[in-house]
């Protein structure tokens, strides 16, 4: 199998490094000769260092998938247009695709699965979610024999790190992003990462695969974790609870698919409470599996990139055969997709945290709006502040609509006795 790559970066070079070490072996054992016909980046810089290996390389990726010889494109670049391009050429030149690229999947897989399904070719990406955790493989082969209804992941590694590193030693959120940093966990412009962007790819990806519809992530709710405090984090140490990003479905009624991103309190027993720094994991209930749980490095060089190699194995084995077709995944397109349960419309318990001038009545106040909405409170807990004059007061609701909350929130926040914005974490069901 005659391979064509693009991108030279981090995981395209893994790659390399991989099946130079175990072609060989894939050979002898296996019986596949997996070839690198090609390796494509955007400048010769690049791609000198594999040149002077002997490989044949290129900066232009159209010219290598108009080559007749290539069997697969496997495309690392990354990023939305160009990888778009080059894939529906690719497979309208009918050849098989290997990716990681969850946010062009996320984004137009719409346009992809279709189009792959209509030429009969295979479209992998055990790589675009949970980095080396096989997840994608487990949810179209693995659980076919359970229907999924619940999901919970922690698919952001440097969300994770930050999380973890603040819990641990009780540092700010700018600290621990500034040793993310450092230590080569988060970029240099972190926002996808902290805003939940990476996280809302990957859970509409997954939410997709549970429900067998197109769900977009455009379209679901996405908080990420930059307004997570010390203070947030020690409180819900003292709680039992450590406070997680996780993507969430559910299995909604009459065919609906709840699918969000949000930081959670998760309680120290779950299984999720225990996955810390960089590491990955998604935690699922089905019907006839019960509880399960994978976990593992969810990024970096080699993890990802054995991933794609893994992928390339499999498809190497399916089209040496021809015994095996494509996993059919044309259902994912904007013809089948999902109805959404609006954020407003689903419920949980709630952390809430205020900051509010100490005064007399403000508790009163407080209580009162969330009896006027119907709200029950399960605990108050009021704590003193570094700033004279002021306190925090956390509320912990009991299970209520998250319309409600809202609407008790925005009158809360327009007292002049409230200092500064409210806070709210939903606790993991």
């Amino acid at each position: 199998m005659r391979i064509g790559l693009i991108g030279t970066g981090t995981i395209g070079g893994g790659v390399v490094e991989i099946l130079e070490t175990k072609a060989a072996q894939y050979r002898e054992k296996l019986g596949i000769n997996l070839e690198l016909a090609c390796i494509c980046a955007k400048s010769d810089e690049e791609v000198a260092p594999y040149k002077a290996k002997g490989y044949k390389t290129t900066t232009d990726a159209m010219t290598m998938i108009a080559d007749p010889t290539i069997d697969v494109v496997v495309e690392l670049a990354g990023g939305y247009e160009m990888p778009r391009k080059w894939i529906t050429t690719a497979l309208e030149n009918k050849k098989h695709i290997v990716t990681a690229n969850k946010a062009m999947l996320a984004k137009y897989g719409h346009e992809v699965f279709p189009l792959a399904e209509k030429n009969n070719c295979h479209v992998l990406f055990e790589a675009a979610v949970g980095g080396g955790i096989p997840i994608i493989r487990s949810m179209q082969e693995g659980f076919v024999g359970s229907e999924v209804e619940q999901l919970s992941c922690i698919i952001n590694g440097t969300c994770n790190y930050i999380l973890s590193r603040m819990g641990e030693s009780g540092m700010s959120f700018e600290d621990a992003l500034k040793e993310a940093q450092l230590n080569g966990f988060a970029e240099r412009n972190p926002t996808f990462d902290i805003e939940g962007v990476d996280s809302a790819h990957k859970t509409a990806i997954l939410s997709s695969l549970c429900s067998g519809k197109y769900v977009d992530f455009e379209k679901i709710h996405v908080t990420g974790v930059a307004k997570i405090t010390a203070e947030d984090i020690s409180n819900a140490k003292e709680l039992g609870y450590k406070i997680k990003l996780l993507g969430i479905y559910r299995r909604g009624e009459d065919g609906a698919v709840d699918a969000r991103v949000h930081p959670c309190l998760v309680p120290n027993d779950h299984l999720l409470a225990s996955v810390d720094g960089v590491i990955n994991a998604v935690y699922l209930h089905c019907d006839n599996l019960g509880q399960t749980l994978q976990t593992g490095a969810g990024a970096g060089r080699l993890p990802t990139a054995s991933a794609v190699v893994a992928d390339l194995v499999s498809l190497a084995r399916s089209t040496d055969t021809g015994s095996r077709k494509p996993l059919p995944m044309g259902w994912f397109n904007k013809e089948n997709a999902a109805k959404l349960v609006p954020i407003s419309e689903t419920s949980s318990r709630y952390y809430l945290r205020f900051t509010t001038k100490d005064s007399f009545g403000v508790l009163a106040s407080i209580t009162g709006i969330f009896s006027q909405n119907e709200i029950s409170i399960e605990s108050i807990i009021q704590k003193d502040v570094k700033d004279p004059g002021k306190v925090s007061i956390v509320v912990i609701s009991e299970c209520t609509k998250e319309s409600k909350m809202l609407t008790a929130l925005e009158a809360i926040d327009s007292l002049s006795s409230v200092s500064e914005k409210s806070q709210m974490i939903r606790f993991l069901k």
